[in-house]
């Protein structure tokens, strides 16, 4: 079938709406009509240079959509409403039979090879292969893609919104929820208040982080941070000042060495930091082993939330109708896909809220 989608060539290039050859679901898999794609950071990262990967690619791996057809042995339906996963795993290697799809090693090597988990990616450009981010290449109309990464999702979140909990709010809140120790009545200092750092905030104060201090250069970013449940909020220079003592569990949702080495900095003794934005490739972390194991501080890494998200996104779904997540207020600008460069841009350009394409 032919579907259109936003191609990346090089960081050099504007991204470019072609239509593509797209091959129809096989055993297993679903098809997928994109409502929305939330661009993330790690779009971003490839857009920029930083993160290398085959081209000509279609980006974009956070989204919702619905089932229009499906490949024998799946139990979802047509018509059936999805947020896009990443991170279907293999189901067979040591991280997902501990539960960490993300951690899969042949997903690791599909994403750096730009296809799916076998190896292929069925897209194509008069004869040319066309890769996919992250496994995934969900920036089109259409989309197939293992039924175990199309999440079912219920009637009464929107598709607009439901984009947001494919990959920043398993994030965020699962940065929070299953890769810290933070605990009720103690103080959580996140830096950077975009899109997975909004989502960080929410967690903290889900889990009854009595102060939550987050910090951004981006006064509109901050502002949104705020009314999401940050009590303090401030300037990263500021630091010192927001949080004197330091934090219990402070959150790096940034990425670059600097955020990371801030977080770690005003990280309290006997308190835990917590990387949570990914780094270009080839960042490097200074890191004074004595400071660190004399005041006995814990660094801990996490990837898509540490948790399997078919197993984070139902609780997820469940703090939504308890009014806990907040959705709607984080969306930004939506853009049509043959706009989806200006949407890109927008992002690089640091819109408070969450940037969608719409197809």
């Amino acid at each position: 079938m032919k579907t259109r989608a936003t191609l990346f060539r090089s960081a050099a290039e504007r991204l470019d709406t072609v239509e593509l050859e797209l091959d129809g679901p096989r055993a297993g898999e679903v098809l997928v009509r994109m409502a929305a794609i939330g661009v993330c950071g790690s779009d971003l990262h490839v857009l920029k240079g930083e993160w290398q990967r085959p081209t000509p690619m279609v980006l974009g791996h956070e989204g919702a959509g619905t089932i229009e057809a499906i490949g024998d042995n799946v139990d979802l339906r047509p018509g059936d409403r999805v947020v896009i996963s990443w991170a279907p795993g293999c189901g067979e290697c040591g991280p997902c039979r501990r539960g960490r799809p993300a951690a899969c090693e042949p997903l690791r090597a599909a994403v750096a090879a730009g296809t799916l988990l076998d190896g292929t990616t069925r897209m194509s450009l008069d004869g040319e292969t066309v890769y996919r981010m992250t496994a995934t290449g969900c920036l089109a109309e259409h989309v197939v893609l293992s039924a175990k990464a199309a999440l079912p999702l219920d009637e009464d979140v929107s598709l607009e919104e439901a984009a947001l909990l494919g990959c920043a709010a398993l994030t965020g809140v699962g940065a929070v929820r299953y890769a810290s120790r933070l605990q009720p009545g103690q103080t959580a200092l996140v830096v950077g208040a975009g899109g997975v750092g909004q989502f960080v905030v929410q967690g903290a104060r889900i889990a009854g982080a009595t102060e939550i201090v987050c910090v951004d250069p981006n006064a509109g970013r901050l502002e949104r941070a705020r009314d999401l449940g940050a009590t303090r909020i401030g300037h990263p220079d500021d630091l010192a000042t927001l949080v004197p003592e330091g934090a219990d569990v402070a959150f790096d949702a940034v990425g670059h060495p600097e955020t990371s080495a801030l977080a770690l900095q005003h990280t309290r003794g006997a308190g835990e930091c917590v990387l949570v934005g990914m780094a270009p490739f080839g960042a490097r972390l200074d890191l004074d082993p004595f400071e660190f194991a004399s005041r006995e501080k814990t660094l801990t890494g996490t990837l898509y939330g540490s948790e399997d998200p078919a197993v984070a996104l139902p609780l997820l779904l469940d703090d939504i109708r308890a009014g806990r997540l907040e959705l709607a207020s984080m969306l930004g600008d939506s853009y049509p896909l043959e706009h989806a460069d200006e949407a890109f841009r927008a992002s690089l350009a640091g819109s408070p809220g969450r940037v969608l394409v719409t197809p």
